[in-house]
């Protein structure tokens, strides 16, 4: 039982080539309940992990990547359908990739694991948001109303916003992690140089 929130994380990174496929091969719109149930097991192995005391650490490392690879694919996807600008798309690639890279430096040298925070997790809610909507209203408003441009514009600047400022959040944390770390680094080394 305790391996339940693990198998589901594995579960998400599993949907995100059929995600691709189904939009690329089928039609953007008919992937969208794929990325649907992947965001329902991103909230599921985290409660059940949390309420029945099954956190593991693979869980902690493999559950960012899971979230990181599908909002990847979501956001590549739609790049690459034409519903986005790639310049839109370069703050949120800098953004995970940099955190991504931060975290990997944690992990690295103190086998630290930054677990995600409310403000990351509604950032990602945010995105799927903003995403759903783009598919959506342009599969079924084509030509797309200017309120309803306006309307999603509006959720993907709130979404980037969003983003940034779990970013910023992320920064200081490892930035507050580091600084730990080499304060205690320097006591331990002080106290050798006490016994020699």
């Amino acid at each position: 039982m305790k391996h339940i929130p693990n198998i589901l994380t594995v579960l998400r990174l599993l949907l995100v080539p059929i995600f691709i496929v189904l939009f690329f091969a089928v039609a953007p719109i008919a992937a969208l309940p794929v990325s649907w149930l992947a965001a329902i097991t991103d909230v599921l192995d985290g409660y059940l992990a949390r309420r029945n005391g099954w956190v593991s650490r693979f869980g902690k490392m493999l559950d960012p990547v899971a979230d990181k690879l599908m909002q990847g694919a979501l956001l590549l996807s739609l790049v690459v359908g034409g519903f986005l600008p790639w310049l839109f798309a370069i703050p949120f690639v800098l953004k995970e990739l940099a955190q991504g890279v931060c975290g990997f430096l944690m992990l690295r040298r103190r086998r630290v694991v930054v677990v995600s925070r409310w403000y990351g997790k509604a950032a990602l809610t945010l995105f799927h948001l903003a995403v759903n909507f783009t598919v959506v209203f342009s599969a079924f408003l084509n030509p797309m109303p200017i309120g309803m441009k306006i309307l999603i514009g509006a959720l993907w600047v709130t979404a980037l916003g969003f983003m940034v400022f779990a970013f910023v959040s992320y920064v200081v944390g490892y930035a507050r992690m580091a600084a730990t770390i080499k304060k205690e680094w320097r006591e331990s080394a002080s106290q050798a140089v006490e016994f020699k």
